[in-house]
């Protein structure tokens, strides 16, 4: 009988400190924080890319070409101080990202002062070797593994997919950090999502979260 292929989700941080290191740190100086939303189209040489920044003043999309791997391309509408830009990446990590068909860098990932987040699904042979792979070009502070499957009784399966989008959201971008990473006002602006839908999401996933935590009890 043919063994089921195991799926996994990894999350990697990389601190500020790691970040210094990572040829990233330089898309800080024009921006506070830059959000990967998709991935566009990639090739031998890059992966083309849609971001979202947070600019600080007086800086603007061109600038993102004076970092050492990204080249700005366009600005789509939006905010003046958070449009989406498209740029293509040509950092070794993304490159390398292309040569494992069996995995998946799953947006949003992001940059900020509080450093570098990224989550991965694929199958447990290629994360394996992308790990490896990562530790040498840059090694993540950070490595949570989580095996598909293995909380089929746990609250993710009783939460509804609109439910669990927020509440990845909400951490990734820390949320429920202290201080707070985000606002709901911003998570709500990121999502393009009403701030009171997005409440609404947030108290059910808790809610039921809560109750599974009392009753495996």
């Amino acid at each position: 009988m043919q063994c089921p292929v195991l799926m996994q989700v990894v999350h990697l941080h990389w601190n500020r400190a790691k970040m210094a290191n990572s040829g990233f740190s330089d898309l800080l100086i024009p921006c506070t924080r830059l959000e990967v939303v998709a991935h566009l189209s990639v090739s031998d040489s890059g992966v083309r890319q849609l971001m979202k920044c947070d600019f600080r003043e007086g800086f603007g999309p061109e600038d993102l070409s004076d970092s050492e791997h990204l080249t700005f391309e366009t600005s789509l509408h939006g905010d003046e101080d958070s449009r989406p830009v498209v740029v293509f990446n040509t950092h070794p990590l993304a490159i390398a990202s292309i040569d494992f068909p069996d995995i998946a860098v799953l947006p949003p990932y992001t940059f900020s002062e509080d450093g570098i987040s990224i989550t991965l699904r694929g199958v447990s042979s290629g994360i394996s070797k992308f790990l490896a792979l990562a530790r040498e070009i840059i090694p993540p502070d950070s490595i949570k593994v989580i095996n598909e499957g293995e909380s089929e009784d746990g609250p993710r399966s009783l939460l509804g997919s609109k439910q669990w989008q927020v509440v990845q959201a909400a951490v990734q971008w820390g949320y429920y950090d202290d201080p707070k990473g985000v606002s709901m006002r911003q998570m709500s602006e990121r999502l393009n999502m009403a701030r009171s839908t997005l409440g609404e999401h947030l108290h059910n996933a808790e809610a039921t979260i809560m109750k599974w935590l009392v009753e495996q009890e």
